[in-house]
């Protein structure tokens, strides 16, 4: 009795998973038709014909990498054969594995571009196809310690040269009613930048025009920055802010050198805040600190908890973005100060800057000025800090310690001793003691942090107050002293698990000359329930004037966030949001929105309501909509009340030259990464709506992480007829600034299932296409092959062993079913 082709099918799989164990023999003889004639010299012993195949990379568990290997027929020290598979060195390295300790991996039989892993003692190395996995196992002591919060640093890519440009462009025309008037303002944000190796080149310009001011241009910056990897440090040339770990924050223009803590494992940094939130679907969480992207990535529904990212230690809130699925965003905010000092031991951290003051007044002085700061873990859990700034009318000296307290947080405590001379004034003198404290449970979900300063003596400015005095006007008065006594800033965020989370923020600021002090205070509750989304929030606030008086206003909101989905389908959400100040009415805003052809277009109307105002002010009605494009962003916005009347539009979009060409596409983040799918036009990305591949198959990915392990996902059931990707997941590392590409391997051309006569072509011999990239496949027990990416006419080569034979072909005018084209033919 013949062996039916599922049976032989089910003994191969068995065979491959157990050939280590026990051993199978196939007879050919019992086949149907030519495959009676197939070699099963390799299948009985357990292996596959060697060749190129697609696999996932699976390195002691955790998959590594996938794409295109090629696998030879070897032998290994016991004269065995087996399917060696070829990766390079630099791979290798890439996967953790500590390549300079076997320099045998390019010696007996391997290379550079093949290494040879059984170099590794006790390596192994298995091609499963049944699950297309290459299954390597090799020993820890070969593997570097794994980092945690960055990826290692072979894996590290400046990416290409290219020149990048956001665009923002917009204009709101505004009709009042009652004065009989409208309003024109226009508005245009560049940001070029050029990369070139590890240099990152970055400006933003702008452009303003008002109905009653003619349109001027603005510079905000320019800069030119590198990273320094040895150093895990950040070169700054042009105009920036300098650190303000330990003094406040100076704008300059001039040269700036500094350790660069994204390039360390989180682990061996200090504390950075923990956002916390609830994503009711699988969402997209962005971050922006200061307007800048720090994480951008997908996470599945329920409770968040971000404990890796990469603050600028500038300092600024926390802005947080929950993108549901459904299109309704969440938005909150982590406050963020500048944290408690506690190093690791034998971690150092400097910070050196020269240049010229950058006021944001052009009318003042652009005085010399130079600030360094040093910071130092010494054993005992401690740290030591300090540091020096010097103008022409200003210096300072700052010194302080810092303790790690374990479970208990982190403590650090500094004095900043100053000596100054406004202009037109004498030289005075003072201190500023300041104490930190910062805390992150995460095993409760609790994160606390207070920062106190005490001001010794009305004699204390900073070097901006300082320098903003000196005019060429002449104006000592400017930038007089504040007179703060002493400030107090605390901040306090618990997460509930499923009942939500809380969160608590105080201040409080004493002056010299006044008998009261400045409070205010802020809590938020948030929560999900049966998927409507509640947010609960209180602030006071309490000034005190210079006579004693004082003033006070509380503001009390409840909001409330549910989807329609269940009841209408597609995205669509409802919101309700009650706001009661102490002074003024009470408002209350119903809205709508949702998002629509394939999340491309998302819009929002809203109906507010203000108690107690005008009778023609207590309504306002809002539209907005933006599309969400392949090649930008366009939105549009529509306000209207009794008094008056205002519309808008808006541009958005980005643009990389490179050496494949241009792309455009939405608006870039500082790091972004070039897809390139050549031929496959129209594929959209995954969790970026809007976001295809052009008519040459180029596209970009922005918000990764640098120095992070990221991965870039094409969606394949938008593959055009034509195209196969052979593989849809490809995983980046870049370095901050860099334009990285992500390349994915095409096969562009026709699909057909092609039977081949005339020669005993044994079972899984390899078909392709002569001087084509694409056709690969093998032959099935029928001598049939899958084809993919077929030009209109060609040759097919069949190659088992050390035998070969051809085939010409020429599609027919029309496909078969399936949309496959039926092909048949006589090898020779």
């Amino acid at each position: 009795m013949k062996m039916t082709r599922l049976a032989f099918a089910l003994l191969v799989i068995i065979g491959a998973e157990h050939a280590q164990a026990e051993d199978y023999t196939f007879d050919a003889s019992q086949l149907d038709g030519s495959a009676k004639n197939s070699d099963m010299a390799l299948f009985n012993q357990g292996l596959q014909q060697p060749g190129t195949y697609s696999v996932d990379i699976v390195l002691n568990g955790e998959t590594v990498d996938s794409g295109e290997v090629r696998f030879k027929l070897e032998k290994n020290a016991a004269g065995k054969p087996w399917l060696a598979p070829c990766l390079s060195v630099t791979q290798l390295a890439r996967y953790g594995v500590k390549t300079d300790d076997y320099p045998a991996l390019a010696a007996n039989g391997g290379s550079a571009d093949c290494a040879n892993i059984l170099a590794i003692p006790q390596a192994k190395a298995l091609l499963d196809l049944n699950t297309q996995q290459l299954l390597l196992s090799i020993p820890q002591v070969a593997l570097r310690p794994k980092p945690k919060g960055i990826a290692p640093r072979e894996s590290w890519d400046d990416g290409i040269t290219a020149f990048l440009l956001n665009y923002n462009a917009s204009n709101i025309h505004t009709e009042y009613r009652s004065a009989a008037h409208s309003e024109e303002n226009s508005w245009l944000q560049l940001q070029p930048g050029l990369n070139l190796g590890a240099w990152r080149i970055r400006n933003a310009t702008s452009w303003q025009q008002s109905s009653d001011r003619p349109g001027h241009w603005q510079s905000s910056y320019i800069y030119a920055s590198r990273g320094l990897y040895d150093l895990q440090s950040r070169l700054t040339l042009g105009q920036s802010n300098s650190s303000s770990e330990i003094f406040s924050g100076v704008p300059f223009t001039g040269v700036m050198l500094g350790s660069d803590d994204s390039m360390v494992p989180y682990n061996l940094r200090q504390f950075a805040p923990v956002v916390r939130g609830i994503a009711r679907t699988q969402a997209r969480v962005e971050v922006k600190q200061g307007g800048y992207v720090i994480y951008n990535q997908t996470i599945a529904p329920g409770p968040f908890a971000l404990n890796d990212l990469a603050v600028n230690a500038g300092g600024g809130d926390l802005n947080v973005t929950v993108w549901e699925t459904d299109g309704s965003p969440q938005t909150f905010t982590v406050a963020y100060q500048t944290p408690a000092i506690a190093l690791h031991q034998g971690y150092f951290k400097y910070n050196l800057m020269a240049g010229r003051y950058r006021p944001t007044d052009p009318t003042a002085a652009k005085a010399p000025v130079v600030q360094a700061t040093l910071m130092y873990g010494l054993p005992w859990n401690l740290t030591a800090y300090g540091g020096v700034q010097n103008a022409q009318h200003y210096n300072a000296l700052s010194l302080g310690i810092g303790l790690s307290l374990g479970y208990w947080g982190s403590l650090s405590v500094d004095d900043t001793r100053a000596r100054s001379q406004r202009q037109g004034k004498d030289w005075q003198q003072g201190s500023n003691w300041r104490i930190r404290y910062s805390n992150q449970l995460n095993a409760t979900g609790s994160s606390f942090s207070l920062a106190s300063s005490q001001y010794a003596s009305s004699g204390y400015s900073t070097l901006s107050s300082v320098l903003d005095s000196y005019h060429r006007a002449g104006n000592g008065d400017a930038g007089a002293n504040s007179n703060i006594r002493s400030s107090t800033d605390i901040a306090l965020s618990q997460t509930l698990g499923e009942y939500g989370n809380l969160s608590l923020n105080a201040s409080r600021t004493q002056w010299r000359g006044r008998s009261g002090h400045d409070d205010s205070w802020g809590l938020s509750y948030s929560t999900i329930i049966q998927g409507v989304s509640l947010t609960l929030n209180w602030s006071q606030s309490k000034a005190c004037g210079r006579e004693g008086e004082s003033s006070r206003q509380q503001i009390t909101s409840i909001g409330l966030s549910m989807p329609l989905s269940r009841w209408l389908g597609g995205n669509m959400n409802a919101s309700w949001q009650m706001t009661s100040p102490s002074q003024g009415g009470e408002s209350q805003t119903a809205g709508l929105s949702g998002q629509t052809f394939d999340r491309q277009l998302t819009w929002n109307v809203q109906q507010r309501y203000q108690a107690g105002s005008q009778p023609q002010e207590r309504n306002n009605s809002t539209l907005q909509a933006t599309w969400n494009g392949a090649y930008g962003q366009l939105g549009a916005n529509y306000s209207y009340s009794q008094t008056s009347r205002q519309t808008g539009v808006n541009l958005a979009g980005g643009m990389i030259i490179h050496r494949h060409g241009v792309t455009f596409s939405q608006p870039l983040s500082d790091t972004v990464a070039l897809v390139e799918a050549p031929g496959a036009a129209g594929v959209a990305l995954y969790s970026w709506p809007g976001v295809k591949t052009d008519y040459r198959g180029y596209t970009t990915a922005s918000g990764i992480g640098a120095y992070q392990e990221n991965e870039v996902s094409l969606d394949p059931t938008q593959l055009p007829d034509n195209a196969e990707v052979l593989q849809t997941d490809k995983k980046v590392v870049p370095t901050q600034g860099a334009v990285v590409e992500a390349r994915y391997k095409t096969r562009i051309g026709a699909r057909a299932l092609v039977q081949l006569t005339g020669a005993a072509i044994p079972f899984g011999a390899a078909v392709t296409v002569e001087d084509q990239p694409g056709g690969a496949g093998l032959i099935d027990d029928k001598g049939q092959a899958y084809l993919t990416g077929l030009p209109a006419s060609g040759r097919l080569t069949v190659k088992w062993g050390d035998q070969q034979c051809h085939m010409d072909y020429q599609l027919p005018h029309r496909k078969g079913p399936g949309g496959l084209y039926q092909l048949s033919g006589v090898c020779r």
